[in-house]
């Protein structure tokens, strides 16, 4: 049986990736560095930011919740919308937006007003998340096309680690001359919004004329062909969402409460996460070549388990430290390798559709999880191991679904290479 699927688990190393990109692909990693500094800093410090002020766990959740509200009203819209526009517009506007509501976000007179505000940033960055993959499938060849899902992770998460370890430095160094840890995480947040920004200046260089199918073309057929293909990557990924978002969101405050870390030590933290992050990134085509798509994934899942069980338990904070490192390394470095098998196996049309309902479940995960954690964490006194063990099942059950929906996918695209219709995919695993 022909093998001509073979190519995308062959590694190639992230230099010799890099040169081969094409200019399109290069300057969206150069935005996407601008990006993930900026959204590294909002992520890891807005929730500090809001305990500091005397809120509620119901209240952080709530506001967490928004920004996933933004994902579930506009993933899909976004995704029938990519399949026939090109991707620069899209990036730009979305980095403008974010930008423009993070500059904002801190010196907003109320709650409600923040509410909406991370809604709207939740709107732009699920419309940038969803034109990421297809415009990086369209932009890469097949011998290159691992190694650049992973380099464009890495560029966001290097810069991840810069923004956290800068901001954390900045907040610690600012709270006594401006007043506060309130006042000098407000700093922060604006930069993050200037960082946004200057990605839009990167986005504006990109050259990507053509859209995944022609103006004129009809998407709802082609979705409607490969509706069970889609739903076998996005159930899996919505119990992971679920998982993420029961937990993901409150760690700052885990180490906050639970172990008295500082923002300056939060940050660097989250910045050495980062780090760790980055070389599981770069790590995966190599994982890929040795086990191929879907034995990667469900090992890297399952191997993250027992640091959220260390998590949960551990009242050491090396201990803890040493888990969350591992286990941020760990269960991100799934991302490029099931966006690859996604776009791998899905037809134009049905690639922006299926990062769009990825999205939609993926906000829904979010929406839920902080808005039920956040009042188990109030009816609990703060009980954080209620939260990791629940994300811990919620991971098992994705991986026993990842295992079962997409080996029969893997398999088509062993042996057929990469869908280029409707037809060629929309009986793979069915």
């Amino acid at each position: 049986m022909a093998r001509i699927g073979l190519d995308p688990y062959r590694p190639v190393s992230i230099p010799e990736t890099f040169r081969q990109l094409q200019p399109a692909a290069r300057a969206y990693l150069y935005g996407s560095a601008f990006m993930g500094a900026a959204q590294a800093v909002t992520w890891s410090f807005l929730t500090r930011w809001l305990n500091v002020q005397g809120y509620t766990k119901t209240e952080i959740g709530t506001f967490q919740s928004l920004d996933s509200w933004g994902k579930v009203a506009v993933a899909l819209p976004a995704a029938f919308l990519l399949a026939r526009r090109p991707a620069r517009g899209v990036f730009v506007l979305s980095a403008l937006i974010a930008g423009a509501v993070y500059l904002v976000l801190p010196h907003l007179p109320s709650l409600r007003w923040m509410y909406a505000a991370n809604f709207v940033a939740g709107l732009a960055m699920t419309v940038h998340y969803v034109a990421i993959a297809p415009f990086l499938f369209r932009h890469t060849s097949q011998l290159d096309r691992a190694g650049a899902f992973s380099l464009a992770e890495a560029a966001r998460t290097l810069a991840a680690v810069v923004g956290a370890g800068l901001a954390g430095f900045v907040v610690a160094r600012l709270s006594e001359p401006l007043g506060g840890e309130v006042p000098a995480t407000n700093a922060v947040i604006s930069a993050a919004g200037v960082c946004s920004l200057i990605a839009a200046l990167f986005y504006a260089r990109i050259d990507d004329p053509e859209p995944s199918m022609p103006v004129g073309a009809r998407v709802l057929p082609v979705v409607r062909e490969n509706a069970a293909l889609l739903m076998r990557f996005a159930a899996p990924q919505f119990l992971i969402a679920c998982g993420a978002g029961f937990c993901i969101p409150f760690l700052p405050t885990y180490f906050q409460e639970r172990f008295g870390v500082g923002p300056d030590g939060w940050g660097y933290l989250f910045a050495s996460g980062q780090v760790l992050m980055t070389g599981g990134f770069l790590m995966t085509p190599f994982i890929l070549a040795r086990l191929g798509f879907v034995k990667s994934m469900v090992a890297i899942e399952l191997s993250s388990l027992p640091f959220f069980l260390a998590l949960a338990f551990t009242t050491s904070l090396p201990v803890a430290m040493f888990a969350f490192l591992m286990r941020g390394a760990l269960m991100n470095a799934t991302h490029p390798i099931i966006k690859n098998l996604m776009m791998q196996a899905t037809p134009p049309g049905a690639r922006e559709v299926q990062t769009g309902v990825n999205a939609t479940l993926w906000g829904v995960g979010w929406v839920v999880g902080p808005l039920v954690a956040g009042r188990v964490l109030d009816a609990t006194s703060d009980d954080y191991a209620v939260l990791m063990c629940t994300t811990v099942g919620l991971y098992l059950l994705a991986a026993i679904l990842t295992w079962t929906l997409l080996r029969s996918v893997e398999r088509r695209v062993m042996e057929q290479g990469p869908a280029v219709s409707a037809s060629a995919s929309a009986g793979s695993g069915a």
